[in-house]
């Protein structure tokens, strides 16, 4: 499938935020992965044509390597959808429209985070227009999982986590909040848990796994998990 898939059209509402984001992410990614014979676009249902993405778009994106500088928002056609082998959007209503406008998309549209690696595959990703820094740089950051996994399944590249130490916080439960961990030689304090959720299918032999994503006191952001049935944690290589 994945060698099937060259030309991916990412698609929100006026295309000055969310798929700027995913195809600025994508256009980054791919070229650090080095993979070859894909490429993106992106484009908006309700889209002003020649719009620039946000200001703050453009600042959040730049602040992860992400160019949104020269993006012109255009609306999506029948040209755009005809040339696209995946098409992901943002939210279910993004689907719902597309499939109404252009029928012959069946089968090739997706939520974007249908890829996401970590937490919910059936959400939407929030609009950040109209909020603040910390609304667009959540956005980003939801979007740059999703994508980052679509790239890991283009490459065929598994997920891999690698065991480390942890000492945690215990509240009304075991390890219920990581406060700093090991790995390798190297000690990590963690400055902010910016996320959590659990998965029950991790694998074959795994209960319940927690993850985590936080910030470290080398300031950047790591994903870690802890593995209940075998009370062991990893973090995710990158």
């Amino acid at each position: 499938m994945a060698k099937q898939i060259a030309n991916i059209l990412f698609v929100c509402t006026g295309n000055i935020c969310r798929s700027p984001f995913a195809q600025g992410i994508f256009t980054k990614v791919v070229a650090q992965k080095g993979l070859k014979g894909v490429t993106a676009e992106s484009a908006g249902l309700l889209a002003l044509p020649g719009n620039s993405a946000t200001y703050m778009a453009q600042r959040v994106a730049a602040e992860y390597g992400a160019d949104l500088a020269q993006h012109e928002a255009k609306s999506v056609s029948k040209d755009l959808v005809a040339w696209s082998d995946l098409i992901l959007v943002m939210e279910k209503s993004h689907e719902d429209a597309l499939l109404t406008a252009f029928p012959e998309v069946a089968g090739k549209v997706l939520l974007v985070r249908y890829f996401a690696r970590f937490g919910s595959r059936r959400r939407g990703i929030a609009d950040p227009y109209g909020l603040d820094y910390d609304a667009y740089r959540f956005c980003f950051l939801d979007i740059e999982d999703a994508v980052s996994g679509l790239v890991d399944f283009l490459s065929k590249r598994p997920i891999t986590f690698e065991p480390i130490r942890v000492t945690c916080y215990a509240g009304y439960k075991s390890n219920e909040s990581p406060r700093s961990f090991v790995w390798g030689e190297q000690v990590f304090n963690i400055t902010r848990i910016v996320d959590r959720w659990y998965d029950s299918s991790v694998d074959a032999r795994s209960k319940v796994a927690d993850y985590f994503k936080v910030k470290a006191d080398d300031g950047d952001t790591y994903i870690i998990r802890y593995n209940r049935l075998f009370d062991s944690w990893a973090v995710l290589i990158r």
